[in-house]
């Protein structure tokens, strides 16, 4: 029997619409067309976005967690995983959600002393709270559960998931588990990307290249590299080194050991390209770095910033190299294409698949597309 919508759920569904005829009403009355009117509101309801797709809420969200406020939490409740369920960091250990009419609260700790499998079931029982902690008026409730119970459903040897009819008891819902099931569908087995997740980034569709060829990793690559190309010759950065493990998995894994597929592109360099396949972009399109020496590069998946450095020094000897965690400003070395990234960047550890489990590195996974 399907699922009755609730008065709130409701009332939100007229709302947009007669928000979307407000409109075309406005346009109608300034204009004296009725054929204006209707194409209005045909082109509001086109642009609907949902709250839990728009990107730029959800990166707003993103950029509230810090390494000094949310620290060393599992994968499965990472900075990633909150923002796209709604919620803000707003102090240490403590996550908001954002939503005016729901404003829930959630302390995210662990106590040093649990073992392994007590700290394993208190993440489970956090996951399960990022959805159900939300009032029952928070667009992000349902949605954080349907995607969690998604997620349970999706086996790492079979792609296929099964959406359950009584689930489907409005066009937005079956809308939404239509996309789910697709994307599922083409996901790899190798890396599972969260489908909550897809629409948010750009970047995610290197790590769901289904293409023979890698194409879709390999264009993505290239475009990246060309503008960090651009840079690197206006500002004369320095190279970057490759890390042993790069190194060691290209020989052992996908039979290039001389990481000839970093030397492919006749538009940029090889620095400029392992950057870009390292999921490295330009902070800013002119590369700006401020006082720094050098051109700002972010990780537009965990918001990390550093600096390509210019051939000039521009790091204090005296300085401290270490610090327990990373502060929330750029680090003036030279940038590291993996120990850059936060802890949690999928980039460098991948997705969770579950508590206990995660998939490989994404940088695994795009070094194995674009040897294909």
């Amino acid at each position: 029997m399907p699922t009755m919508k609730t008065a709130d759920e409701l009332i939100a569904s007229v709302d947009a619409t007669l928000d979307g005829w407000r409109v075309a009403l406005d346009s109608s009355l300034s204009q004296g067309n009725e054929t204006v009117a209707l194409e209005a509101a045909a082109a509001a309801d086109n642009k609907k976005t949902y709250l839990w797709e728009d990107s730029d809420l959800y990166f707003m969200r993103l950029a509230t967690f810090k390494p000094d406020t949310y620290f060393a939490k599992p994968l499965a409740i990472s900075p990633l995983v909150c923002a796209a369920f709604g919620w803000e960091n707003v102090g240490r250990d403590i996550i908001k959600c954002t939503h005016k009419q729901c404003k829930a609260a959630l302390c995210i700790k662990f106590h040093p002393a649990l073992d392994k499998e007590s700290h394993a079931n208190l993440c489970a029982k956090y996951l399960n709270l990022l959805a159900s902690s939300h009032k029952d008026v928070c667009p992000f409730q349902s949605f954080a559960k349907r995607s969690l119970k998604v997620m349970e459903r999706k086996s790492k040897t079979n792609n296929a998931v099964i959406i359950d009819l009584e689930e489907e008891n409005s066009n937005e819902q079956a809308s939404l588990m239509d996309r789910v099931e697709s994307a599922l569908k083409c996901s790899t087995v190798d890396l599972y990307v969260p489908p909550y997740m897809l629409p948010l980034y750009n970047e995610m569709k290197r790590f769901e290249d289904f293409t023979g060829d890698g194409s879709v990793t390999k264009q993505s690559v290239e475009e990246g590299a060309i503008k960090i190309q651009r840079q690197i010759d206006a500002k004369g950065a320095v190279g970057v080194e490759m890390p042993d493990v790069v190194s060691t998995y290209c020989r052992e894994v996908i039979s290039d050991p001389n990481t000839e597929l970093f030397d492919k592109s006749e538009n940029c360099s090889r620095d400029a390209y392992m950057l870009s396949a390292f999921g490295w972009s330009l902070c800013d399109e002119d590369g700006s770095a401020g006082d720094v020496m050098g051109v700002v590069m972010k990780c537009n998946l965990c918001l990390s910033k550093s600096v390509l450095a210019s051939a000039a020094p521009t790091m204090n000897a005296e300085s401290p190299k270490k610090k327990k965690r990373r502060i929330d400003t750029l680090n003036e070395a030279n940038i590291k294409l993996l120990e850059s990234h936060r802890a949690y960047c999928p980039n460098v550890s991948g997705f969770a698949r579950g508590v206990s489990d995660q998939s490989k590195p994404g940088w695994k996974v795009v070094l194995s597309n674009l040897r294909k």
